[in-house]
């Protein structure tokens, strides 16, 4: 069995070994950031969901966790201060270049250096699914102790959970989730769920045809088919935005939650 010092130093191999292996990764989302469909299209999305329950005071601080180069959490800087809390130095680099907002800190979610209700708002998109990070319920606890009384988390990750491909070995993605995975771990952490939906529920066959084809061929989405279809696949995300202004929709290639800390 490894004692505790052995333990650390594994912990600190692993995590130094996916932040290298991640490096090219992070330079292909900040070319990609601007003009991949998915990525414009995601941040609208964000935006219809959690603008509306945002704290717009001068006293509010948001929490961009895990945010990369702030290519689906940058549009936070414009309503708030906002901590953009990462591991990838490359990522904060280039997120400090392109956000004014942005207040960059090197982070790992799994220990969280905030004080208690730090934050009216706490974003994670994409993240909880990560190998470095082995315990999504304990992160999420995490983030519902740095929220303020009445603050907002928002968690979105992979869904679809037999829906495995390529890009997510080459992103280090450990899991996926159902919608019901994701609600649940917000219950648990003493959350309010306002909103459980899946999104892009469209790309669910492509993704499985997509996930045959590419059995044992690793390859990342990110700077593939920029410019979705020649725009149709944003059309077909703006559709299912205008859906989800009515309705929660039980599955996607997404999975998204919104919650509220109680008062």
């Amino acid at each position: 069995m490894l004692g505790a010092c052995s333990v650390v130093a594994v912990r600190a191999e692993e995590m130094a070994q996916s932040s290298s292996m991640d490096a090219d990764e992070y330079r292909r989302m900040a070319d990609a950031g601007e003009r991949h469909w998915w990525y414009r299209s995601t941040r609208q999305l964000l935006q219809q969901l959690v603008e509306p329950h945002l704290d717009s005071g001068a006293a509010a601080l948001c929490l961009d966790a895990g945010g990369g180069t702030g290519a689906t959490g940058g549009w936070l800087t414009t309503s708030a201060a906002t901590v953009l809390g990462d591991y990838e130095p490359i990522a904060l680099e280039v997120a400090r270049a392109d956000f004014a907002g942005y207040l960059p800190v090197r982070i790992d979610l799994n220990h969280l250096p905030f004080a208690d209700h730090s934050f009216s708002a706490v974003l994670c998109v994409t993240a909880l699914c990560h190998r470095m990070n082995p315990d999504p319920a304990t992160i999420v606890r995490d983030f519902a102790r740095v929220t303020r009384p009445g603050g907002l988390v928002c968690l979105m990750e992979p869904g679809g959970k037999r829906l495995w491909r390529g890009h997510d070995v080459v992103t280090h993605t450990a899991r996926r989730f159902s919608v019901g995975e994701m609600r649940s771990m917000a219950h648990d952490s003493g959350l309010e769920v306002i909103r459980a939906t899946g999104a892009y529920t469209f790309l669910v066959p492509l993704a499985a045809i997509l996930g045959a084809i590419e059995r044992g061929n690793d390859k990342s989405d990110v700077g593939r088919n920029e410019s979705g279809l020649g725009g149709v696949m944003s059309g077909l995300a703006r559709l299912e935005r205008r859906l989800m202004r009515r309705i929660d929709l039980p599955f996607g290639l997404s999975a998204i939650v919104l919650a509220r800390k109680p008062s």
